[in-house]
């Protein structure tokens, strides 16, 4: 006789293990993004590789599965390994999500990675694929990636020249050398939108957007550190909130005596220079990447050297905290 409890768990479906091991390894992936990683290229690719033949099959149906598996991809590609590429786009390509996009879609990107991974025969034989069932889509993706099928074509089209564009755009900058060397950055240079009154991207400064540039850059050393000693207040509530456990909490948020500890979480990433103004000086905000969120991000609404807002990235580039700000200095 085969007791009723017992045969409930002889029939009972294996937990799978592919969330947690997903989980794993997407963590490991936000540590070797980090200001402060070590972790080298063999290493990341070791440690994954490993990992993704540890998870089960439901890997197959977790989303965060395909963007490592993307991941894994542009890494063999950078190493110009076309074996382990080919091997990562099969798996790639058996994840659900990949099954929703049509044929040509992955044809397409298929030949993409290999002529990125300079394997022109593979490449055209992918596009060659794409194109026998969507004619248009190749033309409306990467230029060198058309170019290059151009070429190929009994009857190759007339591309438009790439050198010529009737919307030219600059990328408007102002230099912050303080900040360059808190940061450890490369150049002094930090981007920056101009935003009109419907947060819309303006071309030219008003009167009143440029004398917050320039008050920024002659104040960026005091405008600085206020912004940091007002983030070292907030940090401990930050950290409960994201309640890091005290393994990752050393790399993702560790405890900070000073204003010097945020050079290694922080790094600045654009400005928006709001239309809002209150006595000549608009509102600007500004977004950094975080070493504690690297999905939103960190945004902050100063007006001159007087902090508004500490938020998720939205903060920077919305003005709603802005118009909060100014409507109740007004009422």
């Amino acid at each position: 006789m085969i007791w009723p409890w017992k045969a409930n768990i002889k029939n009972k479906t294996p937990m799978s293990n592919a969330e947690k091991i997903i989980n794993e390894i997407d963590i490991f992936l936000e540590k070797s993004m980090l200001k402060t990683s070590t972790i080298t290229g063999e290493e990341f690719i070791s440690f994954i590789e490993g990992k993704w033949e540890e998870a089960d099959a439901e890997k197959y149906d977790i989303y965060q599965a395909y963007i490592i598996s993307s991941r894994m991809i542009n890494e063999y590609i950078r190493e110009k390994d076309f074996e382990n590429m080919m091997r990562w786009l099969e798996i790639t390509d058996r994840h659900s999500a990949a099954q929703k996009n049509a044929s040509y879609i992955r044809n397409y990107y298929a030949g993409e990675c290999c002529l990125e991974c300079d394997n022109e025969e593979k490449a055209l034989e992918y596009f060659n694929l794409c194109y026998a069932e969507n004619q248009e889509y190749i033309f409306s993706r990467a230029p060198f990636c058309y170019e290059f099928f151009n070429k190929h074509l009994d009857h190759p089209r007339n591309l438009p020249d790439q050198n010529e564009s009737d919307d030219d755009y600059f990328e408007l900058s102002i230099e912050l050398k303080h900040w360059q060397t808190f940061f450890q950055k490369e150049d002094p240079e930090f981007y920056y939108e101009l935003l009109d009154e419907e947060d819309d991207y303006m071309d030219e400064p008003t009167p009143a957007q440029e004398n917050g540039l320039h008050y920024l850059q002659e104040n960026q050393e005091v405008v600085l550190e206020k912004i940091l000693a007002e983030l070292l207040k907030q940090y401990p509530g930050l950290q409960k909130n994201y309640n890091y456990s005290e393994e990752d909490k050393t790399d993702f948020m560790p405890d900070l005596k000073d204003i010097q500890g945020f050079a290694h979480l922080l790094s600045p990433t654009y400005f928006y220079v709001t239309s809002v103004v209150k006595d000549h000086y608009p509102y600007i905000g500004l977004g950094f990447s975080c070493s504690w969120d690297s999905e939103h991000g960190l945004g902050i609404m100063i007006h001159k050297d007087r902090i508004i807002e500490i938020g998720s990235a939205a903060t920077a580039f919305d003005s709603w905290a802005a118009e909060k700000d100014l409507n109740s200095i007004n009422s």
